[in-house]
């Protein structure tokens, strides 16, 4: 079973000094998730400047490492690493029964 969670991502673009930041959902088999970590750099930038127009200074970002056989992808999602932990593990307790 897939989960839902809110990914955080940049653009980088040559014109800009300023990096631009936008949210999409993304879909995490949780069976691959290998590495949960803060992302307290993103965390302070929300703090100091809003990353997104709205956005609560107080949102916390956690750093997820994905298994991809031989090689891993590493995406930022919306949350602290408690909350994404108890999403990921409450899948799979759904799954297993």
């Amino acid at each position: 079973m897939l989960v839902k969670l809110t990914e955080v991502c940049h653009s980088n673009t040559l014109t800009s000094s300023q990096q631009e930041y936008s949210l999409r959902d993304v879909f995490v088999n949780p069976e691959h998730v290998v590495m949960i970590r803060e992302d307290s750099r993103l965390s302070q930038l929300n703090e100091n400047s809003s990353l997104l127009p709205g956005m609560d200074s107080k949102h916390k970002f956690t750093k997820l490492t994905i298994n991809r056989g031989q090689t891993g992808t590493e995406i930022v999602v919306v949350g602290s690493p408690v909350i994404v932990e108890e999403k990921l593990k409450k899948s799979q307790q759904i799954l297993r029964g």
